[in-house]
């Protein structure tokens, strides 16, 4: 089947990206490095967006960790196996779709999620990341991986021997970074645990906002104002080093950083959708809208039918479309 931007002409070096036409733009897409190419001119205004670009997957609800800011239904059921789990990422790749972010619960909870994750690099084009608290991950493990996944993102907690994991993942030179979630209590500590990070070899430190209805976890204006200074000294800090990513939640909190996309809007329900353990979709891993499906066509039909409800905000404090975060900032 031809599409609108099939006949755009891409330079040699970057024909072999997949193509993925936005509102107006086309994205060219790597999914072994992550590389991101925006093409913007008259070229491209023709375009229009069919679908989102992510996929985040919870495909189990079992976790090895309790932690009480978890964003995740603890009632919800695990109703994917692996095939059915291909099956419906296979689908939606064939229809566009560039990655899959498998997280909460623990991807490494879910019956043979190397070999899930291995047929899904073999044999579609999607970038294969996943989010893991590493408790579960081995060296065997990842050796058994090899280089079949885009990115690992390993979260920071203070019961999941991180410098262990992260010393492990550097010295596997394997690609990935860390989730590091900024709250009032590690504050203070910010700068010191990126340099440590950075010096065990950590090349990627995303730093996320919490979600939720714990006000003490929350910053306050004064504190999102005082992070958004220090990430900017850290990012020209670290510039040839590491790179320091803030989360989508932040919103304008953040407004000194550079975006991959200038847009006002966090992308929730349009750029990404929220695949659930008992085959839910969801604007965000966040949200409380929850939409039963079946298949790829189901959830499509979803983001092109059901927009409206996709876009609206999260009713907990902390989402970037409600008006002060939720928080009367």
């Amino acid at each position: 089947m031809t599409r609108p931007e099939d006949g755009i002409e891409i330079p040699a070096p970057f024909r072999h990206l997949r193509r993925f036409p936005l509102d107006g733009a086309l994205l060219l897409f790597d999914r072994d490095s992550g590389l991101n190419i925006l093409c913007d001119g008259p070229e491209t205004s023709h375009l229009r967006q069919r679908m989102p670009r992510v996929v985040q997957f919870g495909v189990t609800n079992r976790c090895n960790l309790a932690c009480s800011f978890c964003s995740r239904d603890l009632t919800a059921s695990s109703d994917w196996t692996s095939d059915s789990a291909f099956s419906i990422l296979a689908d939606l790749a064939q229809a566009g779709l560039l990655e899959v972010a498998f997280g909460g619960g623990e991807p490494w909870a879910f019956p043979e999620f190397d070999q899930l994750a291995l047929r899904l690099y073999d044999e579609t084009p999607l970038a294969v990341n996943f989010t893991t608290n590493g408790l579960a991950m081995t060296q065997k493990k990842l050796r058994r991986l090899g280089r079949a996944y885009g990115q690992i993102r390993l979260s920071l907690y203070d019961d999941n021997n991180w410098p262990e994991k992260v010393k492990m993942l550097a010295e596997e030179g394997a690609r990935f970074g860390v989730n590091y979630l900024v709250t009032p209590a590690r504050l203070p500590q910010l700068e010191a645990t990126v340099f440590e990070l950075v010096a065990m070899g950590c090349p990627d430190v995303l730093l996320l906002s919490y979600n939720g209805t714990d006000r003490s976890l929350h910053l306050s204006g004064d504190e999102a104002s005082s992070l958004a200074a220090r990430v900017a000294l850290l990012a020209r800090a670290l510039s040839r080093k590491a790179q320091i990513k803030l989360d989508v939640c932040w919103g304008d909190r953040m407004e000194p950083a550079p975006r991959l996309f200038h847009r006002n809007d966090c992308g929730a329900g349009k750029d990404f959708l929220a695949l659930t353990s008992d085959k839910k979709i969801m604007p965000c891993s966040f949200h409380h809208l929850a939409i039963e499906v079946e298949t790829a066509e189901d959830i499509l039909d979803v983001w092109n039918i059901r927009r409206n409800e996709l876009n609206v905000p999260a009713r907990d404090p902390g989402c970037a479309r409600l008006r002060d975060y939720g928080l009367g900032v």
